[in-house]
């Protein structure tokens, strides 16, 4: 494991000597640890590590309200300078990707070798990382593959969470691997080149799935609304967002999840799995019924053709794709 130089918390007889967290893990090491923001994403990893055993010795905040928000979740550990966090063994650049290449550069005016580096984007490897390799420290690409909602809840869904890791040598990958083990992470190596891929991946995933579940949703407060007012002819052109219709959804919604990630397309159920177009046009000619009024939406017609297209040409449904894709060439 590297070891920094710089005197706060960077040499071995300064660093925290090692202490068992759990029955097995007597020999993990314990590194003084600097974040860099402590927004979500930040305070939840600051809570982590601390809990694993390493000494947490100040994160950077970047606004008022983090401020606030990091003094009562995290209330133990200093809010410092950024050249202050950046002595750390360990330092983590937790900011959102636009602010990342800048953070980069403020960061590496203080690293030096044989300190760790890492940034939780999702989107990039390592290469981003190069002005502080320069420096010499060993850079880390670190990222909880999770959704971060700012609440204590993020740091307890660490345990066992996976986290995409990317390093620019095997010594850097036994580092990342270590890193994430002790905060109870499952480490999973993702090349350099396909982190673009891996990134689009977590936004198809986590970003488009609320998409559809949220169209979803609407196209049943329409169902459930009593006025008899459909689309644009509601007043304001919606109707009110009704909780029974997440009742309704949320366990049909939840198990489909689970069965796509266990199964993939095995378990897939309803009109397209069964090739029956006839069904299919039916839901579609009701959905043309339909409008969300709400600002920049799509209407639920096209968005519910497009799903039911890719599901079909998944599941390889012949006479679904075929009459969806005549459907669909009308739309455009």
């Amino acid at each position: 494991m590297p070891t920094p130089s710089t005197p706060s918390g960077a040499t071995p007889s300064d660093r925290p000597s090692p202490e068992p967290h759990g029955p097995h893990e007597s020999h993990e090491p314990r590194l003084t640890v600097g974040i860099i923001s402590a927004g979500a994403v930040g305070t939840a990893l600051a809570e982590a590590f601390s809990r694993a055993g390493h000494h947490v010795h100040g994160v950077n905040v970047h606004s008022e309200r983090s401020a606030v928000a990091a003094s009562k979740r995290i209330p133990t550990i200093p809010q410092l300078p950024l050249e202050q966090v950046a002595q750390a063994a360990l330092v983590i650049l937790a900011v959102p990707d636009p602010q990342l290449p800048t953070v980069i550069e403020e960061v590496a005016q203080h690293t030096q070798d044989g300190q760790m580096v890492a940034h939780t984007s999702g989107a990039f490897g390592c290469d981003i990382l190069q002005p502080i390799t320069d420096t010499g420290a060993l850079p880390l690409a670190l990222h909880p593959a999770m959704a971060f909602t700012g609440s204590p809840v993020d740091t307890e869904r660490l345990t066992g969470c996976a986290w995409g890791i990317t390093a620019d040598s095997d010594q850097g990958l036994a580092v990342a691997e270590l890193l994430v083990t002790t905060v109870a992470g499952v480490p999973i190596a993702i090349a350099e080149d396909k982190r673009p891929a891996y990134h689009a991946a977590m936004a198809h995933a986590g970003n488009h799935t609320v998409t559809l579940i949220n169209d979803a949703l609407r196209i049943m407060d329409y169902v459930l609304d009593g006025s008899g007012a459909t689309g644009a002819h509601a007043p304001g052109g919606q109707v009110p967002h009704n909780p029974d219709s997440a009742m309704l959804l949320r366990r049909l919604a939840l198990a489909a999840v689970d069965n796509a990630l266990e199964s993939r397309m095995d378990q897939l159920t309803g009109p397209v799995a069964r090739d029956d177009a006839p069904a299919v046009l039916r839901h579609i000619a009701a959905l043309e019924e339909l409008s969300d009024g709400s600002a920049g939406s799509a209407s639920f017609t096209a968005a519910y053709t497009t799903m039911a297209e890719r599901t079909a040409q998944m599941r390889h449904a012949i006479e679904v794709e075929r009459v969806l894709a005549d459907k669909t060439m009308g739309l455009r």
